[in-house]
């Protein structure tokens, strides 16, 4: 057994949960999994019943499930993302954003939005926002995430690869925008001040947004 202490990141009824825990670095991924959902406590099946798959994630990538701990890097003090996906998701945009949203603890939804609202870049470049929850990041088909999985695909505007895949979700509830950095590596910025990850940040017409060095004006008149 070759033991490590790491810190294991799961979502439990929408909040981001932290745990630590000692793990054997030459356990596999299907097998350290299925010690995890069981230990947490986590469900196996949804609300509709569908049977819930789960994955280990590290360091943005997800894990091959026939792959020990060891071989993928692991080491002592690392952070794991226990993340639940959808096993029904399909390559396309609708479906896969879905599955990218709920990976991240928040419900994937394709339902459009009801008012008109854009990023705009200083130089005039325009992403208008077309669902209620939407993406924000740099396009990657090869690991899962291709343009129309996103409202706004920075991918043209950040050669240097400042961006996350999946970088930020721009909600609108109840009349309201809010944002929320989703573990993004330079995070997101608003007018200036850096955001908690995962927490709603509140929007409002005009707002300045950083990711990574990417700069857009939120409009929402």
């Amino acid at each position: 057994m070759l033991p490590a202490n790491v810190t294991v990141q799961y979502m439990r009824e929408g909040a981001k949960q932290n745990v630590r825990l000692r793990l054997s670095l030459d356990a596999t991924v299907r097998q350290v999994i299925a010690d995890l959902v069981r230990e947490l406590q986590l469900p196996d099946s949804d609300a509709e019943g569908d049977p819930c798959v789960y994955e280990l994630t590290y360091q943005r990538q997800a894990l091959s499930a026939e792959a020990r701990l060891f071989e993928v890097g692991v080491q002592e003090n690392a952070i794991l993302q226990l993340v639940a996906v959808n096993p029904n998701a399909t390559r396309s945009g609708a479906a896969l954003s879905a599955n990218v949203l709920s990976r991240l603890g928040g419900k994937g939804s394709q339902e459009p939005l009801p008012i008109a609202a854009r990023l705009v870049g200083r130089d005039g470049r325009t992403f208008q926002l077309r669902h209620t929850r939407a993406l924000i990041g740099r396009a990657d088909a090869a690991l899962g995430y291709p343009p129309e999985a996103f409202d706004a695909d920075l991918s043209a505007l950040d050669p240097k690869r400042t961006v996350s895949r999946p970088h930020a979700l721009i909600v609108y509830s109840e009349g309201q925008f809010t944002i929320r950095d989703l573990y993004s590596q330079r995070g997101v910025l608003v007018n200036g001040v850096r955001i908690p990850a995962n927490g709603a940040y509140p929007l409002r017409d005009g707002d300045w947004l950083s990711f990574g060095e990417i700069e857009l004006q939120f409009r929402c008149p």
